[in-house]
């Protein structure tokens, strides 16, 4: 190999790693979190919470909550919809989902 080759492939090397690092670095992650934030993009949405609810059973065995408050009442099996294709199958068994309408009471 010719010694005007090696910078030019060296340089080449650089170019896709770093590419490769910027794109993998600019790719959201996944979490429930973050579908649940699109949903509320997507809906009228007066209000989400995800998080635990407490200990719920004799195993002391924490349960997890996402709660949505729409504003339409008829967004709701839309809501539902979206987030059962949306979450994957832990976060559907881990969670308990529950969409609601207060028709845009505030507490």
């Amino acid at each position: 190999m010719s010694l005007k080759r090696k910078p030019v492939i060296f340089f080449l090397t650089c170019f896709v790693i770093g590419s490769a690092l910027f794109w993998y670095s600019q790719k959201e992650s996944y979490s429930a979190e973050n579908v649940v934030v699109s949903a509320m993009d997507r809906y009228e949405v007066q209000s989400i919470q995800v998080g635990e609810e407490g200990v719920i059973d004799e195993v002391d065995k924490t349960r997890f909550v996402i709660r949505i408050d729409v504003y339409d009442k008829n967004d709701i099996p839309k809501v539902e919809s979206y987030l059962q294709k949306k979450l994957s199958k832990v976060d559907l068994a881990q969670y308990d989902i529950q969409v609601f309408s207060n028709k845009g009471i505030t507490y």
